[in-house]
C-alpha cells in the first residue's frame, strides 16, 4: 500500500504505508491513523487520516496504490504488515532511535515503487486505487469541463475530500452531464461507479450501478480510455 501524505497548501510526500488503527480518544471519539514514513523516510510515524482546522476536517492522506496482502488485519480491518504488529509499533514510534532492522524491511517494502501522477485506468485494480483515493467521488462535482481540440473530454472535479481530480476521457466518447447540471439540479455526487466492459471504460454519478441500468437520469461518462490525476489539497 502506498499513499500521498498531504502536509497542506498543495505540498505532499509519498510513502509506503504499513499500518491502520483506529483508537478511541475519550467517551465517543474515535482517531484513525496510518503507519507512514515521515518526510525524509528515515523513521515511522504515526499519521491521522483528518486535521482538524478552523475550516473543519481535513483529510490529510490519500491512498493511490491500495494492495494489502502482505497486512495481518483484524475483523475491525485494522491490522498492518505481516512483520510489525501493534504493540511492537507502541514499542518504538515515539522512541529517538527506532530498530534498524524494522526500518530496512519497511525500505524493502518501498523500494521500485514509482508513483505515476498521471495514469491511465486499464484493469481492476487501478479503479481500486482511484476509489480509494477519492473516497468513491463522495461529495464530488464537476468544477470544470472541456472538449479539447484532441477531441479528448477534460474533467475536474472539485469537493473530494482531500484533492481535486482531472480525468480525460477519450475514443468513441459519449457523455451526459445534464442530470448534474446546478442551475436546476443537485451537482455533488453521493458516490460513483466505474466498469471497464467490451472495451470502454464508464464512469457513473451513483454507487453499484452496470451499464445496463444507464439513463439520461444519471450523469456519465463513456470512452475508450480514462486517465486522471490527483492534485492534493
Amino acid at each position: 500500500m502506498h499513499a500521498i501524505i498531504c502536509q497542506g497548501n498543495g505540498q505532499y510526500y509519498l510513502s509506503a504505508v504499513f499500518g491502520w488503527y483506529l483508537d478511541r480518544d475519550g467517551y465517543d471519539d474515535y482517531r484513525d491513523y496510518w503507519i507512514v514514513w515521515n518526510p525524509q523516510k528515515k523513521r515511522l510515524i504515526r499519521w491521522p487520516t483528518f486535521r482538524q482546522g478552523n475550516q473543519g476536517m481535513t483529510k490529510q492522506i490519500l491512498i493511490v496504490e491500495a494492495d494489502r496482502s502482505n497486512w495481518k488485519l483484524n475483523e475491525k480491518g485494522e491490522g498492518c504488515v505481516d512483520f510489525l504488529n501493534k504493540d511492537l509499533l507502541k514499542s518504538f514510534l515515539d522512541q529517538q532511535f527506532q530498530p534498524q532492522d524494522i526500518l530496512e524491511r519497511c525500505r524493502f517494502i518501498d523500494a521500485g515503487y514509482v508513483y505515476k501522477s498521471i495514469h491511465e485506468l486499464k484493469n481492476q485494480q487501478d479503479i481500486n486505487n482511484l476509489d480509494w483515493a477519492v473516497g468513491n467521488f463522495h461529495d464530488a462535482y464537476i468544477e470544470e469541463k472541456k472538449l479539447q481540440d484532441d477531441e479528448k473530454l477534460y474533467l475536474k472535479f472539485a469537493g473530494i475530500w482531500g484533492c481535486k481530480l482531472e480525468v480525460w476521457f477519450w475514443g468513441d466518447l459519449e457523455y451526459d452531464t445534464s442530470s448534474r447540471n446546478s442551475e436546476f439540479a443537485d451537482p455533488y455526487w453521493f458516490g460513483a461507479t466505474i466498469i471497464l466492459q467490451d472495451g470502454f471504460v464508464y464512469l457513473i454519478d451513483d454507487e453499484d450501478m452496470t451499464v445496463e441500468e444507464i439513463t439520461a437520469d444519471y450523469c456519465y461518462f463513456k470512452a475508450h480510455h480514462m486517465k486522471c490525476r490527483i492534485i492534493p489539497n
